[in-house]
C-alpha cells in the first residue's frame, strides 16, 4: 500500500498547525493560572547562635512535635549544636520519652491527625529545603481568622491551610489585610498581610523572636552539616589549587622532553595538513 506524497504533506501541515496553535496558546494558559503572591518577611539565619537554636528546639518540642515529626534527625544530634549533654537533651527536649539515639517521631497515634484534621501532619525534616526561611517565618506569623475554614483560620502564604493556629494563645488573633489580586486567574481579594485583633501572652517582639528561633532550628535540621562544610570548604579549595599547580609542573616537566621528529610539540600533530 502506497501513501501519496500529497497526503503526507497535508498530515505534516496539520501537525505543524496544531503545534503552532499550542505554542501560541501557552501564554494564555499561563495567564489563566495567574496568582498574586503575598510579600514575604525577611529573616537572617545564623546557625552559630546557640541561644536561638536552643529556644527553637524547645518551642518545637513543646508546640510542634505533638503532631509533626522530624524523622531525618535524632535527639543525640542536638547535643553538639545546642551545647547540651545527652542526658540534658533527653530530659528537656524529649517529650515523647524515646531513647536519645532514636529519631524524633511525634507521639500522636497514626490516623488521629487525619481523622480530625483531614490530613496527616507532614514530616518537617526537610521543610526548610522545600521552603525558604523567609516563607517559613511569614507562615508562622501570618495566621488569620477565617470562619469558612474548618479550623477557623487561614494563612497568608498557604491558602486554605489545614493546620490550626497553635500559636494563637501566644500571638493573639489576627485579621487579614486584603487587596485586589488574582487566584488561579480569577480576580478576587487576596490576603496580603495581617493585623492584630486580640493580644496574646507574648508581646509582638517576643513572638517575633520565637518564630525566628523556630525557623533557625528547622533550618538546622534540614542542613545539619552546613557549618562543617563551610569550615572545610576553603581547605578543600586550597588543596585543589595546590594539586593544579603540581599537576601543571609535572605536565611541563614531562612534555618538554618529548619532541616529535617533525619538531614542535605533540599538539602540533592536529595542525598538520
Amino acid at each position: 500500500m502506497r501513501v501519496s506524497t500529497k497526503t503526507t504533506a497535508v498530515s505534516f501541515a496539520a501537525r505543524l498547525t496544531l503545534l503552532l496553535a499550542m505554542i501560541a496558546g501557552a501564554p494564555l494558559a499561563v495567564a489563566g493560572t495567574k496568582t498574586t503572591q503575598p510579600p514575604l518577611k525577611h529573616i537572617n539565619i545564623n546557625l552559630n547562635d546557640r541561644a536561638a537554636l536552643r529556644n527553637g528546639a524547645m518551642f518545637f518540642m513543646q508546640r510542634c512535635m505533638a503532631c509533626h515529626s522530624v524523622q531525618g534527625s535524632r535527639f543525640i544530634e542536638l547535643t553538639k549544636p545546642l551545647g547540651l549533654s545527652p542526658k540534658q537533651v533527653e530530659k528537656y527536649l524529649n517529650p515523647t520519652n524515646r531513647r536519645v539515639r532514636q529519631t524524633m517521631v511525634s507521639a500522636m497515634p497514626k490516623g488521629i491527625a487525619k481523622k480530625f484534621l483531614s490530613k496527616a501532619a507532614p514530616d518537617l525534616t526537610v521543610i526548610a529545603k522545600r521552603r525558604t526561611p523567609d516563607w517559613l517565618y511569614t507562615y508562622l506569623t501570618s495566621f488569620y481568622l477565617d470562619p469558612s475554614r474548618p479550623t477557623g483560620v487561614n494563612n497568608v502564604v498557604f491558602y486554605n491551610v489545614a493546620m490550626p493556629d497553635v500559636f494563637a494563645g501566644l500571638q493573639g488573633l489576627q485579621a487579614p489585610v486584603k487587596k485586589e489580586g488574582y487566584r488561579f486567574g480569577s480576580p478576587t481579594k487576596i490576603a496580603m498581610g495581617v493585623k492584630p485583633v486580640t493580644k496574646g501572652s507574648m508581646t509582638h517582639k517576643q513572638f517575633d523572636t520565637m518564630s525566628k528561633d523556630l525557623v533557625t532550628f528547622l533550618y538546622y535540621v534540614a542542613h545539619p552539616h552546613q557549618q562543617e562544610r563551610y569550615a572545610i570548604g576553603p581547605w578543600i579549595l586550597g588543596l585543589f589549587g595546590l594539586m593544579s599547580i603540581v599537576s601543571f609542573m609535572m605536565y611541563k616537566g614531562y612534555w618538554q622532553r618529548i619532541v616529535p621528529p617533525e619538531g614542535g610539540r605533540w599538539w602540533s600533530y592536529w595542525k598538520r595538513k
